[in-house]
């Protein structure tokens, strides 16, 4: 299997944005955001370490698009030659995956998406006449080390989750 390198990875998810898709308010604090994150802890709302995000990858353009993908559960088998449909829902219903734009007041984070796994989610998008989709969440960057905690009203609901930059050890 071919590796791809975290600079191919961003090339490729940025170019999923439309020409002139850009964010209204250009992320504007902690520079140290910008670039790829990868999950190493996840904290459900109550404060009880959890491991319900086992994989993800988190990333920050500048230019004030985001991407955010995840795992929820452990890993599953491959999917093999001919998978059932059941299988195939199995397989790709933990998959948590949106992109769009960000911006940044204070420590805190204000996600919009354009793209989402999720139709009803990404519909929503308030640039393509939806009503918004917009969710907040608060960060912290410390020692190299990047924490989210989720807003209450999103679909996360009050989750914490830890992040690294890929290749720095956990």
């Amino acid at each position: 299997m071919k590796k791809i390198s975290l600079r191919a990875t961003l090339v490729l998810l940025l170019g999923l944005f439309p020409a002139g898709f850009s964010s209204p308010a250009h992320a504007q604090s902690s520079s140290e955001l910008y670039g790829g994150w990868i999950i190493t802890a996840w904290e459900s709302p109550d404060g009880q370490d959890d491991s319900t995000a086992r994989r993800g990858l988190f990333v920050f353009a500048e230019s004030g698009q985001y991407s955010i993908m995840y795992v929820i559960g452990d890993a599953r088998e491959p999917l093999g030659q001919n998978p059932s449909d059941a299988d195939i829902a199995a397989a790709y219903n933990p998959f948590v995956a949106n992109s769009g734009r960000y911006s940044i007041s204070g420590d805190v984070i204000t996600y919009e998406a354009f793209m989402a796994k999720d139709p009803a989610y990404m519909s929503r998008f308030s640039g393509t006449g939806g009503e918004g989709n917009a969710q907040t969440m608060s960060f912290s960057i410390d020692d190299g080390v990047l924490t989210l905690r989720f807003g209450e009203g999103g679909p996360m609901g009050g989750a914490t989750a830890t992040l690294r930059r890929p290749g720095s050890g956990e």
